[in-house]
């Protein structure tokens, strides 16, 4: 029987805010994204998952909106550093105008370990998969991971096929899948983060 796993991107944070490209960074979240969780909360809670098992990484931006799901669900939220957001080598820290330039100027279209010297895109695919697969193995019913962009874009696109551009996943978005054994049904649906 397919099981559904719903992505949940982080709310906005501090570094978001400010226009910075955060990776293992740890800001929290902003006023902004605070209140970004709350509807995410309560969309996830609408949504009519039922009993499902949370999961998060722990990084503080994940950590406090999923807190927020937990909290408005009735769940427990477990957090494990594989579904972290990518290592972004020497672009920890640049401002996205920056990041944008960089690549516009060296007509890059991807934004992997070859660009920022970090961690590739198939790594965090793999490590995020893994984390997943555990939980997956020893619980039933729904899962609700919180994650991160590039986290999110690189397990759906590296291990489950389906294109998902980095512009298509906003803060607060959820995208649900349907897994049957190792694979997914079909293409994520996007729930994006609707306006306050």
């Amino acid at each position: 029987m397919p099981r559904q796993i719903l992505l949940v991107r982080h709310c906005q944070s501090q570094a978001n805010a400010d226009g910075r490209l955060e990776g293992k960074g740890d800001s929290p979240l902003s006023e902004i994204g605070r209140e970004q969780a709350r509807r995410v909360a309560a969309f996830v809670a609408a949504h009519g998952v039922g009993a499902a098992t949370l999961v998060a990484s722990p990084l503080s931006r994940a950590r406090e909106t999923a807190a927020e799901i937990a909290a408005l669900c009735g769940w427990t939220a477990s957090h494990d550093p594989r579904i972290r957001e990518c290592e972004m080598g020497w672009m920890e820290d640049m401002s996205y105008a920056e990041v944008r330039k960089h690549m516009v100027e060296n007509q890059l279209t991807v934004l992997d370990d070859q660009v920022h010297g970090g961690e590739s895109l198939d790594t965090l695919a793999g490590r995020f998969w893994e984390a997943l697969r555990e939980v997956l193995a020893v619980t039933k019913g729904p899962l609700v991971a919180v994650s991160h962009g590039v986290a999110i874009h690189a397990l759906v696109e590296r291990r489950f096929g389906h294109e998902l551009g980095l512009a298509q996943i906003a803060n607060g978005d959820v995208f649900e899948l349907w897994l049957e054994g190792d694979t997914v049904t079909g293409p994520p649906t996007r729930h994006p983060l609707t306006p306050g």
